[in-house]
């Protein structure tokens, strides 16, 4: 019985198709082209009302949906942004204010309530303010870290990167340090004085770690680079400084 249903719905299905083939509804329809698209179009609908009935309701729900959302994330912006405000009102967040385990913790719960970037940015911004207060080398590098995976312009990804480098090199985590570096070098550096100094601090963590002759193959990048002493005065003080590094470090 089944079957028999299947294909006598099949057969309609065809029946219906030749029909629709043989007879033109629109055969002496008189007016311009818009008028006959917009008839056709009516036609259509009316010819298959549940299915664009259906659709239509998918369309509404999925507009509702990406309205809502919006309009959630807007207000929790802006309630973030007020609260942050009001944290900052806390004499615990003004750097040498007091326990600075407390105002960190009080900026990880913030995190916690809000889980937005704009909300992260901000919190890792005033944690770098106190870790740089009481010269805390090692989370001021892990927060420049953070903030590095935070933004989208790859300028300000490289400046962070550096930051945290220059950091963990000075605690002698030069592991990590180098590990910056290299994800610096993803990037194309188009200006030679940031690459300069970029290589600079790579090839100084490669020396640290013992790996000397890498240590020499990025020090001869930075010196072949080509320079106007007039334009770029900085890059020849950074290669000076390499030539002395490597005479006092054989």
């Amino acid at each position: 019985m089944p079957q028999k249903r299947f294909l006598r719905k099949k057969t309609q299905e065809k029946s219906k198709k030749i029909h629709e083939q043989i007879y033109d509804p629109f055969a002496e329809f008189e007016g311009n082209k818009y008028e006959l698209f917009v008839a056709k179009t009516f036609y259509y609908i009316r010819n298959n009302f549940k299915g664009f009935l259906i659709i239509s309701s998918i369309i509404i729900l999925v507009f509702i949906s990406v309205l809502s959302y919006n309009i959630y994330k807007e207000n929790l912006e802006h309630e973030a942004l007020l609260k942050f405000e009001e944290l900052q009102k806390n004499p615990l967040l003004k750097p040498g204010g007091g326990d600075i385990k407390v105002a960190i913790s009080k900026l990880d719960d913030y995190i916690k309530e809000y889980n937005i970037d704009s909300a992260k940015k901000r919190a890792i911004i005033k944690k770098i303010e106190l870790y740089e207060y009481n010269k805390d080398y090692e989370n001021l590098g892990i927060q420049y870290e953070e903030l590095a995976k935070l933004v989208d312009y790859p300028e300000l990804k490289i400046t962070f990167l550096y930051k945290s480098a220059i950091y963990f090199e000075n605690i002698k985590k030069y592991s990590r340090a180098l590990a910056n570096l290299e994800e610096i070098s993803k990037y194309k550096l188009t200006h030679n004085v940031i690459l300069a100094n970029v290589l600079y601090s790579q090839m100084r963590n490669l020396y640290y770690l013992g790996k000397k002759e890498d240590a020499k193959r990025v020090a001869q990048k930075i010196l072949e680079l080509e320079i106007d002493d007039n334009l770029n005065p900085e890059i020849k003080n950074i290669q000076l400084r390499i030539i002395a590094f490597l005479l006092s470090n054989p």
